[in-house]
């Protein structure tokens, strides 16, 4: 198993946390901390004579019967990533697991073990994974029941969660941001203003690992892009909204020229891309347009904080045209994050509909309200046109029932719905 996702999302913590769980014995080898690892696939990628050489080196014996052996930050060794493909025939009952940040994997032109590694994608923390970081097990389940049976939320219940759910759009999902705001929580002001200081200096981070792994020239370009997709998303919508070329870069940028850069930050796991879609009918993929698209960032607690979004003003909620963005950012990862996908938008000729979901042979409309009023002009008109099944519409109101087809759902529900 290969495990991918933007750097610092937990990739080696959660693959030792598995291996002290489940096996005997768990090695872990990391190509970043110890770089004459990368010494024992110099001559061969035969996998009986590395782990020959490993129990040698490391001077304890190996067995793959009781043992997880874990790869970590492999992108610094591509040969290792290749011998997974003679691991898996030499020994297909083994359990071996590789991590590493996309800044560099997947965009070499090495040799792929195609067909003999399961790939899997870790993401920052859903709002559910927050609730469990805060002990709230039990309102984890009863959100869960309330999402699945289709029951309405009590006044008092939904007031707390979303009061968590508001603590949560600050944070975001990333592990060491969340574990901080935890311990200093009962001091929320102080809280807050860590999870900022921490949120910037990952940002700088991702923007140091752009200068270094993406190439002197093209470093400008993805770190543009990255820059400033925040900025587009702030921007008042003006009815026809997608991701804008043109002042990204000085001068006059092109789809053409920024592609690249683009790709780029998706395989690094720190962007997602919602293809537009003007004509719905499957599959989704194949009426997609190729350079209309809105870009979000993985994170919504990073978006905030690279806008310098004020920490209480979002808490109080009263941030006027900026809960909308952070709304659809937020709903769009919790989407992700319980599976579904790919993920679409829908622009009629003065409407649309922010993300639109393949579920077999359906097409679920998703309307996403940052706030009370659920008046949903878009929603109709794309129902009159497409006549969906069940349609969506996320607001800030604790409502969760259906309404002749429609599904009114608070916000902080967007990632239990469609599990």
């Amino acid at each position: 198993m290969l495990v991918q996702g933007a750097r610092q999302v937990g990739k080696t913590w959660i693959l030792k946390a598995f291996g002290e769980a489940m096996f005997a014995n768990c090695v872990l080898l990391d190509f970043a901390e110890d770089a004459a690892l990368r010494g024992l696939f110099v001559s061969d990628l035969k996998p009986q004579r590395i782990l020959t050489d490993l129990s040698v080196y490391l001077n304890r014996d190996i067995s793959l019967d009781n043992t997880l052996l874990i790869f970590d930050e492999i992108q610094l060794c591509p040969e290792a990533l290749t011998s997974l493909k003679y691991f898996y025939e030499a020994f297909p009952s083994a359990t071996i697991c590789a991590s590493g940040s996309l800044l560099g994997l997947g965009l070499s032109e090495q040799n792929f073990p195609v067909g003999k590694v399961q790939r899997e994608w870790l993401r920052p923390m859903s709002f559910f994974e927050f609730l469990e970081a805060l002990e709230e097990s039990a309102l984890c389940r009863a959100l869960y029941d309330a999402a699945k049976n289709r029951t309405v939320i009590s006044p008092t219940i939904h007031t707390k969660t979303f009061g968590l759910f508001k603590e949560f759009m600050i944070t975001g999902g990333m592990p060491e941001v969340v574990q901080r705001y935890i311990a200093l929580r009962e001091q929320r002001v102080a809280a807050f203003q860590a999870v900022r200081a921490l949120q910037r200096e990952l940002t700088d981070s991702y923007l140091d690992d752009i200068a270094k792994h993406s190439g002197a020239l093209k470093a400008v370009r993805v770190a543009s892009v990255f820059k400033n997709i925040p900025e587009q998303l702030a921007r008042e919508s003006d009815g026809a909204r997608k991701f804008l070329f043109k002042d990204v870069l000085s001068g006059r940028s092109t789809y053409d020229v920024l592609e690249g850069p683009i790709e780029w930050l998706i395989k690094a796991g720190l962007i997602h891309r919602v293809p537009v879609c003007r004509s719905v009918q499957s599959p989704l993929a194949a009426y997609a347009e190729k350079n209309a698209f809105m870009l979000y960032l993985f994170d919504t607690g990073m978006l905030g904080a690279m806008l310098y979004l004020n920490p209480a003003m979002l808490y109080q909620y009263t941030f006027g045209q900026f809960k909308g963005f952070l709304a659809e950012n937020t709903v769009l990862n919790e989407l992700l994050c319980s599976g579904a996908g790919p993920i679409y938008t829908w622009r009629g000729t003065s409407s649309e509909i922010e993300f639109l979901l393949a579920s077999g042979s359906q097409m679920i409309p998703v309307e996403v309200k940052a706030g009370l009023n659920t008046k949903a002009k878009s929603m109709q008109v794309f129902r009159d046109k497409y006549s969906p099944e069940m349609a969506v519409l996320f607001s800030a109101q604790g409502t969760n029932q259906f309404d002749h087809g429609l599904l009114h759902a608070p916000l902080y529900l967007a990632g239990a719905i469609f599990l």
